[in-house]
């Protein structure tokens, strides 16, 4: 064996161990007399590998991935003479180019491989990469040129969630499980056509009206779920977060829903994926890239009040280098008609402010719908009000003419080339209106124009609007749950508080936490106020209530050691069953 042969075959080793950053090293150390044509094209092969890796997130390595691939043009523009008949040469070529996001250039380069390489089918196959490397440039420059025209990716069209099971031998019933869908209030016209052979996943496919509007859906069984790339949404407890690791088969329940109230149609899949697996471990809910707690899912299910919004979408986070600037970008909403949400050049400094917007964004959509006709809801009122009582008005607007400017930049988080699998053209971009004339106007302006206003150093500053809807569903589902409040507070009433409507100073109704001192029962009851947003004169007050009316009361919290028991998060009290001994519910 040469020593070219010897250096190739090692460099091929630690390669397929993922030495990549250590292959560059050995071959940069190499006297000048073994930096052989071969050897040198397989650094810079290693060159771009790296890149990619970094890129994806494979290694962590401080290197920048762009200098990289550039370094490699360079050894390949260096040896063109050599390899001006080498398919690998231009192959790399290629490849190099689409890392560095030049996918126009790299398609000679790959089409030149092509006409360098015999015909045989079995060479072919060997090359099979090439021309799948041209389509996916194509593909790209494609969606540069026609960003609006890419269609919604399938889990954005409809509405699916992976039910594990932690019974292994459990297997779905049909008899009995359609019927409990018919039974549904809103259910009508329900039709189910069975799967006739056990050999497919399908197991049955129903469709029906709920409220009037149509909807279809898919029961499948699931054997081996990966769960990457899934975010952990809700509480888990140890040994529920170890069964986890361990289980994962179950069903699929995947729905097309309408596009009246997404909060009800969400509730409606929690009910029949309940029903569909009803000793649940684990929820994997694809459309919005999360994994909520079966727990959890039961306690929707048994509810009456839908849940709260939040529990349908997940917010995600995409930053530079430098970590300073952000995008911010929801996933879930689609799928109930409504468009994702994104903020752009966020940073660390407004990060809690800008979720905080987000949300408040999304429940506005939640509970008022636009017109059908338009994927860009127009938001009438303030969603917030800042620092000094400032009006916060914000604008929607379609991404493809929200990025125009600067769309095909490779560094910007959230420009058009980040957003080949992420997003598409019905989701929408903040903007915000400077005053209430700018509104009349339309005359809107980038977010970060009110960083002033919207750091986090002013979150306690800053009142986000709850529609008199939330209210509404808050305060039934903190009235349907309050006897667990009573259990606890005849006991140990200083572990409860209550967010009550009380009279400001002008007579406004204003929410505030307060403390229980004294409980007699929902109507009767001594608090002590505290409440670190609103702190004030009245702060740290005692105030007696006799003969109060349920409406007082806007939501309650239940302190628990390390845990706070709400209203929304009651289901931790079947995740973690220690919760209920500690508060004498046992």
């Amino acid at each position: 064996m040469t020593r070219e042969e010897e250096l190739l075959a090692k460099i091929q080793k630690m390669c397929d161990q993922d030495l990549e950053a250590d292959v560059i090293k050995m071959i940069d150390a190499l006297p000048d007399g073994e930096r052989t044509y071969k050897v040198v094209g397989l650094l810079a092969r290693t060159l771009s590998n790296l890149a990619g890796m970094i890129r994806s997130g494979y290694v962590e390595d401080v290197q920048d991935p762009d200098a990289l691939d550039r370094r490699a043009l360079e050894i390949l523009a260096e040896t063109a003479e050599e390899g001006k008949d080498d398919p690998n040469w231009w192959c790399r070529n290629g490849y190099t180019r689409m890392g560095l996001g030049m996918e126009a250039e790299a398609i000679p380069y790959f089409e030149h491989v092509m006409t360098l390489i015999p015909d045989d089918p079995e060479t072919q196959e060997f090359w099979s990469d090439v021309p799948e490397a041209i389509g996916q440039c194509k593909a790209i420059l494609d969606f540069l040129d026609h960003p609006k025209a890419k269609e919604r990716p399938y889990f954005m069209r409809r509405s699916m969630v992976i039910c594990i099971q932690r019974d292994a031998a459990y297997r779905l019933d049909i008899d009995p499980f359609v019927p409990r869908i018919a039974a549904v209030d809103g259910i009508e016209g329900l039709v189910c056509e069975r799967a006739g052979d056990e050999s497919v996943s399908t197991v049955a496919r129903i469709k029906g009206r709920f409220y009037g509007e149509e909807f279809d859906m898919e029961i499948d069984r699931v054997e081996d779920f990966d769960p990457s790339g899934l975010r952990v949404s809700t509480y888990f407890n140890d040994s529920d977060i170890e069964l986890v690791q361990e289980l994962h088969s179950g069903y699929a329940v995947d729905m097309r829903f309408g596009t009246d109230d997404p909060s009800r149609w969400f509730h409606l899949q929690m009910c029949i994926a309940d029903m569909a697996v009803p000793d649940m471990l684990v929820a994997y809910d694809l459309s919005a890239c999360q994994a909520l707690s079966g727990h959890l899912v039961r306690r929707i299910a048994s509810s009456a009040v839908p849940p709260h919004p939040d529990f349908a979408y997940t917010i995600w986070d995409e930053a530079d280098s430098r970590g300073t600037d952000v995008w911010l970008y929801t996933r879930g909403l689609q799928r109930m008609g409504l468009p994702d949400i994104e903020i752009m050049h966020s940073s660390p400094r407004h990060a809690v402010c800008h979720r905080k917007l987000i949300r408040a964004v999304v429940k506005y959509m939640f509970w008022n719908r636009h017109d059908n006709a338009s994927s860009v809801p127009k938001i009438d009122l303030p969603v917030a009000y800042m620092a000094g009582g400032v009006p916060l008005y914000v604008r929607l607007l379609p991404w493809p003419e929200a990025i125009k400017d600067g769309s095909r930049s490779a560094g910007t988080p959230g420009s058009l080339r980040t957003r080949l699998k992420r997003m598409n053209s019905d989701s929408c971009v903040m903007f915000a209106y400077p005053d209430e004339q700018a509104v009349a106007e339309d005359v809107y302006q980038p977010l970060w124009m009110m960083d002033d206003f919207l750091d986090d150093g002013h979150e306690d500053d800053t009142k986000f609007i709850i529609c008199e809807e939330e209210n509404t569903r808050m305060h039934r589902l903190a009235m349907e749950t309050f006897d667990i409040v009573e259990r606890v507070a005849r006991l140990t009433p200083e572990k409860v508080m209550l967010r009550l409507w009380l009279e400001d100073d002008d007579g406004e109704l204003d929410t505030l936490w307060a403390r229980l001192t004294k409980y007699v029962d929902r109507n009767n009851f001594e608090i002590r106020i505290e409440d670190d947003e609103h702190a004030g004169e009245d702060n740290g007050s005692q105030l007696a209530f006799i003969d109060e009316t349920d409406e007082r009361i806007s939501t309650w919290l239940i302190e628990a050691g390390e845990h706070c028991v709400t209203p929304e998060s009651i289901y931790l009290l079947d995740a973690e069953p220690g919760l209920k001994k500690e508060l004498g519910l046992e």
